[in-house]
């Protein structure tokens, strides 16, 4: 059996997959502050706004909170696919078991009535979760902003959660985004770990899968920490291509050498 995997009841894991459960993500400071400002967007049922860098753990964060609303009280609706305006109003009508219209105007119309009918009617809460929110164009996000009108302005029928890249945030605070950056009542900006934050993650995906949390020396782990600048998905990357080189050059330990072999190695690729 590889050293990198552990052949379990579930199959075979690879602790820097994205096979690991709920169960087993990685607490720390940034993602229960993140959590309890979604819980306070969620009881609004106001706007907020996530940005970070690519791979920093944004859609995972904030789908880490989803999981543990009660799906007897909450719908929950994940767009992010779409940077059409035509295709995102399509989908969305689509999870509300809606019938989308050829005009899009008519469609977000019918969403909108929906929700304000089902706010009315005490059905499920609807939380909406834009990923990639920095692909929409203007019009799309003004439009989205809108659906959060109900009651003139009193209440709302929908909670809104845009995610996206840091340019978002730079982006909303230009003219003519002037309203739906007021409406943005709570804002998180995610960052990559620390350091004592990237050992902890690494260890911790390893005992995820049985692995030894010894694999990696100390001086290894500050290598990785260093070229990814604390990003997950950089972690993930590099520690699963120096396990594999451990692998195929039959060493147990890795150690700083090896982890720039694999930093070299990537930036040739």
């Amino acid at each position: 059996m590889s050293k990198t995997t552990k052949t379990t009841d579930k199959g075979t894991l690879k602790p820097f997959s994205k096979t690991l459960g709920g169960d087993e993500l990685f607490s720390y400071v940034q993602l229960e502050e993140l959590h309890r400002l979604l819980k306070m967007a969620v009881d609004e049922k106001s706007m907020a706004l996530i940005t970070g860098q690519a791979g920093v753990g944004k859609t995972t964060a904030t789908r880490s909170f989803m999981d543990q609303l009660p799906t007897n009280k909450y719908a929950i609706i994940y767009l992010g696919q779409d940077q059409e305006a035509v295709s995102v109003w399509k989908r969305l009508a689509t999870s509300l078991s809606l019938k989308p219209s050829f005009s899009r105007a008519n469609t977000r119309l019918t969403i909108s009535q929906y929700l304000n009918d089902n706010l009315l009617e005490h059905g499920k809460e609807v939380v909406l979760v834009v990923d990639e929110a920095h692909l929409l164009d203007g019009m799309t996000l003004e439009d989205i902003r809108l659906l959060t009108n109900t009651d003139f302005d009193r209440t709302s029928a929908v909670t809104v959660i845009l995610l996206g890249q840091l340019q978002l945030r730079t982006r909303l605070k230009s003219v003519g985004f002037e309203a739906i950056n007021q409406r943005l009542r709570y804002r998180y900006s995610l960052e990559g770990f620390s350091e004592e934050e990237t050992v902890e993650y690494i260890q911790k995906r390893l005992e995820a899968c049985g692995q030894s949390q010894d694999i990696f020396a100390p001086e290894a782990l500050r290598q990785i920490f260093l070229a990814s600048q604390g990003i997950p998905r950089e972690i993930n990357n590099y520690c699963m291509s120096a396990l594999l080189k451990a692998e195929s050059l039959g060493v147990e330990r890795i150690d700083a050498k090896l982890i720039k072999q694999v930093l070299a190695q990537r930036e040739l690729n």
